[in-house]
């Protein structure tokens, strides 16, 4: 992990936890009789991985686009609980969530697959690309993962992801390069994430067509909804398509990053929390009606 040399009077971050707990759960799939690399490896030459959408076109379409006042792009993720809130909606049913999110609009759906903070699985990413999958035009779903390993990023296109999360922050300039590779290779261009410049011109290194600024800080899960906006003038005159993650809860954060340039946001808690959840994404995003 790229976070440094932890001090042994300094306790770990949560971003370290977390690595450090997956590294364990991919090990045990690893040697798991089905789920060995080889088999996944296997599966990924017969043709066995469903057929792709593209991240990059879906993010570029939503129901405002050929309006006079296009808005931004929407990525609905679906999320169960995360370490700095608890529990947000343990018992949430991803398929019928993921139906709602694509009915009201959203480009993209993120699902988190990590068990222990976020409660989250690949069997919850298999049943949302299931429940979209006869869709028209379905939304591109991401798996939402601290990713470390090839092997995570083979999981993802077997259990129907059309896009992988690469968190800058966890990986050095040889892990991002390489593993931002092999999901090309597979088909999936990565949303490649990061919190500060110095993430941002490493992003930009490996050639990432889509950027997403992460306004949580990893490390301390706080928040700065201003990270985004600091960032933009670094992508403005590239082919890059640019994201705000985290935070975002109101139609006036979406009109400060739209006024900005950026493309799209992710919203998670706060649609997850909504007791109406296409009239909040309709408000949020200021989309016409349908």
């Amino acid at each position: 992990m790229s976070t440094g040399t932890q001090d042994a009077a300094k306790p770990p971050t949560i971003l370290q936890k977390i690595y450090a707990q997956r590294q364990l759960d991919v090990d045990a799939a690893k040697s798991t009789p089905g789920t060995r690399p080889e088999e996944l490896e296997t599966y990924l030459q017969m043709g066995l991985a469903p057929s792709l959408t593209s991240f990059v076109v879906r993010l570029k379409s939503n129901p405002s686009t050929r309006t006079a006042n296009p808005s931004l792009s929407l990525m609905a993720e679906i999320k169960r609980a995360s370490p700095s809130k608890g529990d947000i909606a343990p018992l949430v049913n991803p398929a019928q969530q993921a139906l709602l999110y694509a009915q009201s609009g959203a480009s993209v759906i993120s699902v988190l697959t990590e068990p222990t903070w976020f409660k989250g699985s690949l069997t919850d990413m298999h049943l949302v690309r299931k429940a979209v999958d006869a869709l028209p035009d379905r939304p591109a779903i991401l798996r939402k993962e601290f990713i470390f390993s090839e092997y995570q990023i083979a999981e993802a296109r077997l259990w129907g992801a059309d896009t992988v999360l690469l968190i800058v922050a966890m990986l050095s300039q040889e892990q991002l390069q390489r593993l931002y590779a092999y999901s090309v290779r597979l088909g999936m261009e990565p949303l490649v994430e990061v919190n500060n410049a110095a993430e941002m011109a490493r992003a930009l290194e490996v050639g990432a067509k889509v950027i997403g600024v992460n306004n949580r800080n990893l490390h301390d899960f706080s928040v700065d909804m201003g990270t985004t906006s600091a960032l933009v003038d670094m992508v403005r005159e590239r082919d890059v398509v640019l994201c705000a993650l985290s935070g975002i809860q109101s139609p006036g954060d979406v009109k400060v990053y739209k006024e900005q340039g950026v493309n799209a946001v992710l919203v998670g808690e706060s649609l997850m929390r909504a007791s109406d959840t296409k009239r909040f994404i309709k408000e949020l995003l200021a989309w016409p009606d349908a």
